[in-house]
């Protein structure tokens, strides 16, 4: 039997005039009342069954795409998500978060049926893939990413920035070897971090020749693969062919965390012998012995901006696409000699 009016009100316990008040997006009911309606009215199916509805119920979604490894590399995401959601529901906006895999991508059923106003992707995607969400005609704002290769609205980290300030921090400690520990092929933060890096390097005339020095004493390549797995054996066989320096410049602070496993397993003492910098100020860093010096990202605003610039994306159809950059801090803790 199909969905009537009269099933959504008697299953809300309302009248059948509110429904039809929030279904034809007219005033007289409140926006919590709405919202409630209309999720009702979708998961009865009489959106489906009705598709002259569809414009109205796609404007109060969104959704968020994120790769699905991402769930497993920590808290950074988590807190961003969270503000998202909570900044999107103040809005009167909900949330619709689906994983996806970048190498097999597939649209997922809310932006197939047209049931989302903008999309919101965290984290990286390629460019093709990218494209193809554009086409969808649908705005789409990337969160802590940016693409090279097409142009859209961005909301990320100063990366450069942070990386920057943090060699500058331990050189100013009288640290003289100092090595980036991170895998650059796996983001394009992480790249943009060690650049930081190398230019407070560079400023200070701490080498002769530049290249040498980096190659000497960091880390760069395959190692994210560890971190994710947590195979802290595998970093100590990386750790022992290579010339330790007196502190890592970490690309984040899952890399921070195995990193200093790591050394402890090699009787190797934190900040005594070797010190470790972390990125992005998650909530592990005051948990480790020792504390870990990091650098703050602006986790929450990063969320509440993004969303804020789809909902102007929604609503203005010719809204000027940018990229906006929030600024980084450093925490200071124990595991960087004073």
């Amino acid at each position: 039997m199909k969905v009537t009016m009269k099933d959504i009100a008697k299953e809300l316990n309302i009248s059948i005039n509110a429904v039809s008040i929030a279904l034809n997006d007219k005033p007289g009911v409140s926006d919590s009342m709405r919202l409630k309606i209309l999720r009702t009215a979708d998961k009865m199916g009489y959106i489906n069954e009705k598709h002259h509805y569809l414009s109205v119920f796609s404007k109060s979604n969104i959704c968020i795409l994120m790769q699905s490894y991402y769930a497993n590399t920590g808290h950074f995401y988590s807190i961003v998500l969270r503000s998202i959601v909570e900044r999107a529901k103040v809005l009167g906006y909900m949330s619709i978060l689906n994983y996806f895999e970048d190498n097999q991508f597939e649209f997922p059923d809310c932006i197939v049926d047209r049931k989302v106003a903008g999309i919101l992707v965290v984290g990286k995607i390629s460019d093709q893939n990218l494209n193809q969400l554009k086409n969808t005609g649908i705005p789409v704002v990337l969160v802590d990413y940016t693409s090279l290769g097409d142009t859209c609205d961005c909301v990320l980290t100063h990366n450069k920035q942070g990386g920057y300030l943090i060699t500058q921090y331990v050189l100013d400690r009288g640290y003289k070897r100092v090595g980036f520990f991170g895998d650059l092929e796996y983001s394009l933060s992480f790249s943009d971090r060690f650049m930081g890096y190398k230019q407070a390097l560079v400023n200070r005339n701490i080498a002769v020749d530049i290249e040498s020095y980096i190659n000497q004493y960091s880390i760069l390549h395959e190692t994210e693969k560890y971190v994710l797995e947590n195979d802290v054996n595998s970093i100590v066989s990386l750790l022992e062919k290579s010339e330790l320096p007196e502190v890592f410049i970490c690309a984040n602070d899952s890399n921070a965390f195995i990193l200093l496993n790591a050394l402890t397993l090699m009787n190797i003492k934190v900040p005594d012998q070797i010190g470790i910098t972390g990125f992005d100020d998650t909530p592990l860093c005051d948990k480790t012995i020792p504390k870990l010096t990091t650098i703050q990202v602006q986790k929450e605003l990063m969320g509440e901006i993004a969303v804020n610039k789809l909902i102007d994306c929604i609503h203005r159809e010719n809204d000027v696409q940018m990229t906006q950059l929030l600024s980084t801090k450093i925490i200071e803790r124990d595991s960087v000699k004073q």
